[in-house]
């Protein structure tokens, strides 16, 4: 069996994908794709099942193991140990290897107010302001940047 290349290293925790390279092979996907495939996913549940699906699906490591690398990646994997990690059979069942995944540029990151480099607070006012508007003592206290947006905006409003 051929050895990982340094390529093969997932971009979250940077070490080195558990992942036998997927020798040369004939037209035919030999039984060994799939054992690759096995060794590769992390649940380890319903491995005869499975090679049936592998079979009837007539996949091959090629195909299946790039899109399996960016599944391990992926937050949904990663997180609470693992726990949102489908069943193998779900996931060839499902065609998961031609998800996309997430799209990072379709998320909208909303600045907070006080990272505008042209607006300078007067901490002096800013705290008068908060004491004058009638808000607690607890608030009275914080810094601009502590505070929550919604009197952030508010204060700015004044300005």
């Amino acid at each position: 069996m051929n050895t990982i290349q340094e390529a093969d290293i997932c971009p979250c925790c940077n070490r080195a994908y558990d992942i036998p390279v997927a020798p040369q092979k004939p037209k035919k996907a030999p039984a060994s794709d799939f054992d690759a495939f096995w060794k590769a996913y992390p649940k380890k549940i319903g491995k005869g099942y499975c090679g049936e699906i592998w079979k009837r699906k007539n996949l091959s490591l090629d195909l299946v193991l790039p899109a399996l690398k960016n599944a391990i990646a992926s937050r949904d994997w990663q997180k609470d140990g693992g726990q949102f990690i489908p069943n193998p059979s779900t996931w060839l069942n499902q065609g998961r290897w031609e998800d996309e995944g997430l799209d990072y540029s379709a998320l909208k990151v909303e600045k907070p107010v006080f990272l505008k480099p042209e607006r300078k607070v007067d901490y002096d006012h800013y705290k008068a302001w908060k004491a004058q508007e009638g808000y607690p003592p607890c608030i009275l206290t914080t810094q601009f940047r502590e505070d929550p947006t919604y009197i952030q905006q508010a204060y700015l409003k004044t300005l």
